[in-house]
């Protein structure tokens, strides 16, 4: 009885070697495959983050979302988280005046905002706002419908 209990615990401590090297294996594959996002443009540009002056942004945001690789493959927007943070002043409780930052995220599923969404946007937006999307969706416009996460972009509006 005790030899196959010595047995049975030395066949068990076999497995559990072969396992950890099996899992050391696969870590240095995952470490090996790195996921880069594509770039994702604002309208017919190369713009994808920084400051851009309101007018330019009125006219670009209005062709919505374009995405293209460095090899040139063109993809198709499926989806996009949307922010807009609008900087306002207000006053705070003894009447001092502060400015604050109000956030307003949708989520959209077209490469262009909606109607009303773009409406207000265009009224709204002012120097010193940022409009962020994030959370881009892609499929490869090819026959291929490879699919793929864009690279989130930032844009901040100056003058």
């Amino acid at each position: 009885m005790k030899r196959t209990v010595q047995i049975f615990l030395l066949a068990l401590g076999a497995l559990l070697a072969l396992e950890v090297v099996a899992d050391e294996g696969g870590k240095d594959q995952k470490k090996k495959l790195k996921i880069i996002p594509i770039p994702v443009y604002l309208g017919n540009s190369d713009i994808d983050s920084g400051v851009i002056s309101k007018p330019l942004f009125d006219s670009l945001v209005k062709q919505g979302l374009t995405a293209r690789d460095s090899g040139g493959r063109i993809y198709d927007v499926k989806s996009f988280m949307f922010t807009f943070c609008e900087r306002n002043l207000y006053e705070d409780s003894v009447g001092n005046p502060v400015i604050i930052t109000d956030y307003l995220s949708e989520f959209c599923f077209d490469s262009k905002l909606k109607g009303y969404q773009l409406q207000a946007l265009l009224e709204r937006s002012k120097w010193g706002d940022t409009v962020i999307f994030e959370k881009i969706m892609l499929e490869a416009a090819d026959s291929t419908k490879a699919q793929g996460f864009g690279k989130a972009m930032k844009l901040i509006i100056g003058r």
